[in-house]
C-alpha cells in the first residue's frame, strides 16, 4: 500500500501558505486550495478566522493542517486510487499530476480514463 503523506508531502511542498493574488485565476488561496474553485472546502472558515493575512502566509493550526490534507486526499489521492498504485514513485507522480493537472489527466496517464 502506498503512503499518501510521502506523496502529500512531495506536491504540498510547491503549493504556498496563503495567496489573495488579482491576477491569479484561481483567486484566494490556501496551500494550494481554491476558494474559487473549492468554496464549500471547510477549512475558509478558519482561514478567515487568521485574516488579515500577508501572501505566503501559513498558519500554525493543527485542526486546519488536518483538513487541508483530508482535502487533498480527498479529492486528488482517492480519486486516482493512490493507496492501489504499483509502487510509490508512481502514486507520487500520478498524486502530483491530479493536483496540478486534473484528475482525469492523472487517470489518463494511468490509462483509466
Amino acid at each position: 500500500m502506498n503512503d499518501f503523506l510521502t506523496a502529500f508531502r512531495l506536491t504540498n511542498a510547491n503549493e504556498g501558505g496563503y495567496s489573495a493574488d488579482p491576477n491569479d485565476a484561481g483567486g484566494e488561496t490556501y496551500q494550494g486550495i481554491s476558494r474559487r474553485y473549492f468554496p464549500n472546502w471547510e477549512g475558509w472558515s478558519m482561514v478567515d478566522l487568521y485574516k488579515p493575512l500577508h501572501q505566503g502566509a501559513m498558519i500554525k493550526d493543527d485542526s486546519l493542517d488536518c483538513m487541508v490534507e483530508n482535502f487533498y486526499r480527498e479529492n486528488f489521492w482517492d480519486k486516482i486510487g493512490g493507496d492501489n498504485l504499483d509502487n510509490q514513485d508512481l502514486a507520487n507522480q500520478c498524486y502530483d499530476t491530479a493536483v496540478n493537472m486534473g484528475v482525469g489527466e492523472a487517470l489518463k496517464l494511468l490509462g483509466q480514463s
